[in-house]
């Protein structure tokens, strides 16, 4: 049998089957596929199968009968009509051979034959946007990733008001959208009220509750159990990386800030990771970034966090390298053993790229700003404030989660995002070779290559 998906219609797909599968095969490219019995009777999403309130399955996979197999296959404009015997009997139509209809939508068959990636968002009922794949990578091929430095930011970032972000409408998704792009953005005109911290992070996400609380506040304070609520400078750095799973995103509100000094600092962590990355392959010097694991903990007043991690990690399955920077909440080393020096210089040497002056973005915040930036990939920190003047400084926080958020920015309006992308869709290797095109790397391959002689002869662009 011959039929056309209504989104190819000029690639026919021909349909055979057996008790057991569904064979497809792509008339223009030859290409067979099976889709198995169970596997797609575990798919259905039919009222019978998927509670329509909750969405939850109402039946175990367990239950599925051994016997069930495939009766007939109907192509419809909505996908292929598949009818199984032998099926459970309590979801059957109640025949004597226990039969169940599933529709099997015309996008599985182009995923099971290659013309659609499997996280490529997909069309509902015809009535709303498309929603994408909640993961990292599905959200950044509609968004777009922008590297920045101090220069590229300034020129970029967003501020957005209070009440806008707060509509839900375009600004809204603005903010969404450039947290994905940059990691970054900023609100202003923000009510100087307390619970503004839980209305601006709850319009977004939930809030991810820590041991701190479901919010925090970060001002100077006696016997701080906390370098941040202290008057010093702060490095830059990532919040919480003695979690297994840290937060992926950061509010603050800025209620006070009447004293000098406590400018905020912010660093592209990703375009330091995602520019040095390719040089730790050809580098023993810089090796260490990736083969020595750190350990990070957090141990006082009754709680006791510890993990270990690499401050430089990749690339991960989304086609990106990772950085994980928290030098004041790095724990004592297991075994003193192992030698720390050759760590330390590459340390040094990525430290270096990031904090570079023309990496870090500043800013002085007032009083109803608020700031919503990508904890796992903008490091921040700040200068030393003074106090004795009787100035105050005080910002509010929350975190959210890395699935909470994605869950957020899968809805976000297409057609916005792509705006700021522009008409290419995003792909790590079109990241990687924009990078690699840029000033940016031919500075840094001139510092590696002055640090690290025997790097000229093995890196290749």
């Amino acid at each position: 049998m011959r039929y056309t998906a209504p989104d190819f219609p000029d690639q026919p797909v021909t349909l055979a089957w057996t008790v057991d599968a569904i064979f497809l095969q792509d008339d223009a490219r030859r290409v067979v596929q099976a889709l198995r019995s169970m596997t797609l009777r575990d798919s259905c999403t039919c009222d019978r199968c998927r509670d329509p309130l909750s969405g939850n399955k109402t039946y175990a996979t367990t239950e599925l009968p051994d016997g069930l197999g495939i009766a007939n296959v109907e192509p419809s404009q909505e996908g292929l009509r598949v009818t199984f015997s032998h099926d459970l009997a309590r979801l059957s139509d109640g025949s004597p051979e226990s039969l169940h209809e599933t529709l099997v939508p015309w996008s599985t068959v182009e995923v099971a034959l290659h013309r659609r990636g499997v996280r490529e968002p997909l069309m509902g009922d015809g009535t709303s946007d498309p929603v994408l794949f909640p993961q990292p990578r599905a959200v950044a091929v509609q968004t777009g990733v922008r590297y920045w430095d101090r220069a590229v930011l300034e020129q970029e970032v967003l501020t957005i008001d209070f009440q806008d972000y707060m509509e839900g409408g375009p600004s809204f998704w603005d903010a969404v959208i450039n947290v994905c792009r940059l990691g970054i953005v900023y609100l202003t005109n923000v009510p100087r009220e307390e619970r503004s911290i839980v209305d601006i992070t709850t319009r977004m996400a939930n809030i991810r509750e820590t041991f701190y609380g479901r919010t925090f506040d970060v001002r100077a304070k006696p016997d701080a159990d906390n370098v941040a609520y202290t008057s010093g400078a702060l490095g830059l750095h990532q919040d919480l990386l003695y979690l297994d799973q840290p937060p992926k995103i950061q509010v603050l509100h800025c209620m006070d800030n009447s004293c000098h000094g406590g400018e905020s600092l912010f660093s592209d962590g990703h375009r330091a990771a995602h520019l040095l990355w390719p040089f730790v392959a050809v580098s023993r010097r810089l090796g260490p970034l990736e083969r020595r694991l750190i350990p990070f903990h957090y141990r006082k007043n009754g709680h006791h966090y510890h993990t270990i991690r690499s401050v430089l990690r990749g690339p991960d399955r989304d086609g990106g390298a990772d950085l994980f920077w928290s030098p004041l909440f790095q724990a004592p080393h297991d075994y003193a053993i192992r030698d720390l020096r050759n760590w330390l210089e590459a340390a040094r040497f990525l430290e270096a790229l990031f904090s570079d002056d023309a990496a870090v973005h500043r800013r002085t915040m007032r009083p109803g700003d608020c700031v919503i930036f990508d904890n796992l990939r903008v490091l921040h920190g700040r200068t030393a404030f003074d106090l004795r003047d009787g100035g105050r400084r005080w910002l509010r926080g929350a975190y959210i989660a890395a699935d909470d958020f994605l869950s957020c920015a899968a809805h976000m309006p297409l057609a916005q995002a792509h705006a700021y992308r522009g008409p290419v869709p995003w792909s790590p290797d079109l990241a990687r070779e924009e990078l690699r095109y840029s000033k940016w790397h031919d500075e840094l391959r001139r510092q590696v290559c002055d640090w690290d002689p025997p790097v000229e002869r093995r890196y290749i662009r």
